[in-house]
């Protein structure tokens, strides 16, 4: 038995997972909720509600995205399809799993887009006494964080509440509440903050994560144009 055929042997039969599958013509994913089935490993489906299921529009060329809750930290796993049924069914054959590291990685990609840092708490006063805020920009983005700039220094000691606009084709702006991680001067007036999400919706880490995976098809056409005028 291979470790990754063993990663998906500890998956339960009729588990609710999420997916994000890959749209002919499309820039973004579709994310929709579905239900895992053992078959034979590393085959397996994934069976959605009726109606639920875009089938005429899904790219079966292309990898899909399951993310499994496992009561701990998530198990995400990147599939292929092998057939769509007309029964709502998708039947799939497990490529690889991916670490918390790999994940963090795989999903963080180059992002610039607007993000503006508040005080989270009523008690934390800029020096006119008024709660404070930051108007920056993303450097790049994941599902776990952020890296962005400002043109000030915002605080490296306290939480912080970030609402961060996505670029996505109709940009949508989430909140999350997070704590800087590291932070460095550029120059004068440009600070390098890089931030980790401490609350977030699993709804929100879903958009981002889709986010990202938007992105980082448009950045695989990139390359291959460039590739191909060389």
């Amino acid at each position: 038995m291979t470790s990754e055929t063993a990663i998906i042997e500890t998956i339960a039969n009729n588990k609710p997972v999420r997916v994000f599958l890959p749209i002919i013509g499309g820039k973004e994913r579709y994310r929709a909720h579905c239900v895992y089935q053992k078959t034979s490993p590393p085959n397996f489906n994934l069976l959605f509600s009726k109606g639920i299921l875009p089938i005429d529009a899904i790219n079966a060329q292309e990898t899909a995205i399951i993310s499994i809750d496992m009561g701990g930290p998530n198990l995400t796993i990147e599939a292929k399809i092998k057939a769509i049924t007309g029964d709502q069914v998708l039947e799939m054959v497990m490529v690889k799993s991916m670490s918390h590291a790999q994940l963090r990685e795989f999903f963080r990609v180059d992002a610039a887009t607007m993000v503006i840092g508040r005080s989270f708490q009523s008690e934390v006063f800029g020096e006119q006494g008024e709660p404070w805020s930051l108007t920056g920009n993303t450097v790049d983005i994941s599902g776990s964080g952020i890296l962005a700039t400002f043109s000030q220094a915002p605080p490296m000691d306290k939480q912080i509440r970030l609402e961060i606009t996505l670029p996505t084709l109709e940009p949508e702006t989430i909140s999350v509440l997070a704590h800087p991680v590291r932070t460095q001067k550029i120059s004068d007036k440009h600070y390098e903050v890089a931030y980790h999400f401490d609350d977030i919706s699993t709804e929100d880490r879903d958009k981002i994560i889709g986010c990202c995976l938007i992105l980082q098809r448009r950045l695989l056409r990139l390359k291959v144009q460039v590739k191909d005028q060389q």
